[in-house]
């Protein structure tokens, strides 16, 4: 639980020649020491053991539920691709890429999304005419399919021939994400993030080092209308702090569990966890209190846990295709108003995964410009939990937010920091929206004991898995106040109303005021937000009602801005303010040449007559 959900994925590649370079360096990744293997349906587990254990050269494997894989830890990695590639009862055999460290493996599954539905007849075509399968329309991203390699063949290099195609947008395998996981009420005395006294049971912190949420509450507690997704490992939706608010959910995984978890290890209380500091009941004699306590949880499952055989702890898995469902369900299914997300993707990978995860870019994308009506969703996600001096995927993008970790003495969470907990500290830098409570946060747990503790409630959740619920909560107490408000203006009342602590230096300004290297925009302030909702000013959703979007983001050398409107004028600028670029735009797509710019963060300004609105692009090498 001490390591932030970080999932193993890549970049969405627009242009044909960052596709082809990842399509090309991946080959100089690919792990030696495993193998993804695929048997035919029906094939009993004994068989497959006896299968395995005749090659002669795998020392262990574990059975994966969802999706029917299986992973083979192997002493020799040509005998055993050769073997598995000839044998009996393997349906498909395919292998896992690495940085050294994180893991994606390639599966027989892929997408492709073409550039309009008028194609589409020439994607059909293609696939009856190279024997390549069928294809299924999303239901969530337009003009976006899902296919299965049904030949047995390099599921990348399937891929890559579709990129010859004119009408292809982006092709990209569906990978096996190997991830890091990238929390008159009679425990409220603990709850140092909704009011700090400094209290021992607190951690002994600085008195008043919190959000504010207990002055908040006297304007609001929430509305019983507004819906919050937390996209996680589940949510026990029985739990009695939290079954008052809690609404249907969705299993994005497959197992039909309708959001609750599969509680088999103590890490799959992380949802219940995250669903707690958000919403639980207050006032009800029961454990603790939520931020947003009057507001509702749609608990989507969209990860599950499992111990790989010889391994001393269980790991998370997903795919790109249950993250781009479980938020497609989110917005459009349940109409929910708000996600958070306490997971994120190692950028150490990202090089190397040709395509990547395009879909889930493209999932946001949809969530951000069509949710609510298309005022957009506010995606709340996690920095990450690497101490590094940048927020991981895809808090990063410009349609999410990032959000850090904050200690009890309002630093930002570090190996030093006051709370003496030993997880390294919560990612900042560029790009870093703000920060929230992060560590010894006191939440509910799945009943019985089947989660982190031994009862129903969990004292010590942590990392920036738990301060992304903390910034969602008081998101939710925002909107309930000014629920015209886009989620860019959620994003910027947060902001703009956070305290500026820690003693860090706030030299650097955006369109947001102030912001530190260390805490972002600084710490969130709920009643400071509150009370900052009734004066602000909304702002229309440009990027959405514009019609402007900048992607990939992050890019490699290149990158498109794509407008819908004539005479449009592009400047990028460095977080030092300089001029780092400026060009004239055309109406639709237009391809930008990053390879001269040294890798980082700049603000996009884009100008359409007497129309000036920023975004932000993260250049990656």
């Amino acid at each position: 639980m001490k390591k932030l959900f970080t999932l193993i994925a890549v970049l969405l590649c627009a242009l044909t020649i960052t596709y082809a370079n990842a399509f090309t360096n991946y080959k100089d990744h690919v792990a030696k020491d495993r193998l993804l293997i695929m048997f035919n349906e029906g094939t009993t587990a004994e068989s497959k053991a006896e299968i395995i254990n005749a090659s002669g050269v795998v020392n262990s494997f574990t059975h994966l539920p969802t999706p029917h894989l299986t992973i083979c830890m192997v002493t020799d990695y040509e005998q055993a691709s050769k073997y598995f590639a000839s044998a009996t009862g393997v349906s498909f055999v395919s292998f896992f890429i690495t940085d050294g460290q994180h893991y994606a493996g390639v599966m027989n599954d892929y997408f492709v999304k073409i550039a309009d539905k008028s194609f589409e007849p020439l994607l059909r075509a293609k696939l009856e005419r190279e024997h390549l399968g069928t294809a299924t329309a999303d239901k969530y991203i337009p003009n976006l399919y899902h296919l299965i390699n049904t030949q047995s063949l390099n599921t990348v290099e399937v891929c890559a021939n579709f990129l010859n195609e004119g009408w292809c947008s982006y092709a990209a395998p569906n990978y096996l994400l190997n991830p890091e996981v990238c929390s008159n009420d009679p425990l409220y005395n603990r709850q140092w993030a909704l009011e700090n006294n400094g209290t021992s049971l607190q951690g002994n912190g600085t008195a008043d080092a919190d959000m504010d949420v207990d002055s908040a509450w006297m304007i609001t507690t929430g509305d019983p209308n507004l819906k919050i997704a937390v996209v996680d490992a589940g949510v026990d939706t029985l739990h009695p702090d939290l079954v008052a608010n809690i609404l249907p959910g969705h299993d994005a995984v497959g197992d039909s569990t309708d959001g609750y978890p599969t509680p088999n290890y103590a890490n799959d209380g992380h949802g219940t966890c995250c669903a707690g500091i958000i919403a639980a009941v207050k006032d009800n004699n029961a454990g603790i209190a939520g931020v947003a306590p009057s507001c509702k949880i749609v608990p989507i499952r969209s990860f599950y846990y499992v111990l790989l055989q010889g391994a001393s702890d269980p790991l998370p898995v997903s795919t790109a295709a249950i993250f781009a469902d479980a938020i497609g369900w989110a917005w459009s299914d349940a109409g929910a108003d708000i996600l958070s997300n306490s997971w994120g993707l190692p950028d150490t990978l990202i090089p190397f995964l040709p395509g990547g995860m395009a879909p889930v870019d493209d999932a946001i994308h949809t969530c951000f410009t069509q949710g609510r009506n298309g005022k957009g969703c506010p995606m709340f996600f996690s920095s990450g939990n690497d101490d590094a001096p940048e927020p991981i995927w895809p808090s990063k993008l410009t349609e999410t937010i990032a959000v850090g970790a904050s200690s009890m003495c309002d630093e930002r969470k570090n190996p030093n920091d006051c709370s003496s907990e030993n997880w390294w500290g919560g990612d900042y830098g560029n790009g870093l929206d703000f920060s929230a409570p992060g560590v010894k946060i006191a939440s509910t747990d799945i009943r019985g004991g089947k989660g982190f503790s031994n009862n129903d409630y969990y004292y010590s959740f942590n990392g920036t898995s738990a301060a992304c619920p903390n910034a969602a909560g008081v998101g939710a107490l925002v909107m309930t106040l000014r629920p015209d408000a886009s989620a860019d203006d959620i994003r910027n009342m947060l902001a703009q109303s956070a305290d500026r602590v820690g003693g860090y230096n706030y030299g650097s300004v955006d369109g947001n005021g102030t912001y530190s290297f260390e805490l972002g925009h600084g710490r969130v302030n709920a009643n400071r937000a509150v009370h900052f909702a009734f004066d602000y000013s909304t702002t229309k959703n440009e990027r959405t009602e514009n019609g402007w979007q900048v992607f990939p983001n992050p890019a490699n050398n290149y990158f498109t801005v794509k407008v819908q409107a004539a005479n449009a004028e592009m400047k990028l600028f460095d977080l030092a303010g300089r001029l780092a670029m400026q060009r004239k735009l055309d109406m639709g797509a237009n391809s930008v040449d990053g390879s001269a710019l040294p890798v980082g963060m700049y603000v996009v300004q884009l100008t359409i007559g007497s129309n000036v609105t920023t975004g932000k692009v993260n250049i990656l090498r």
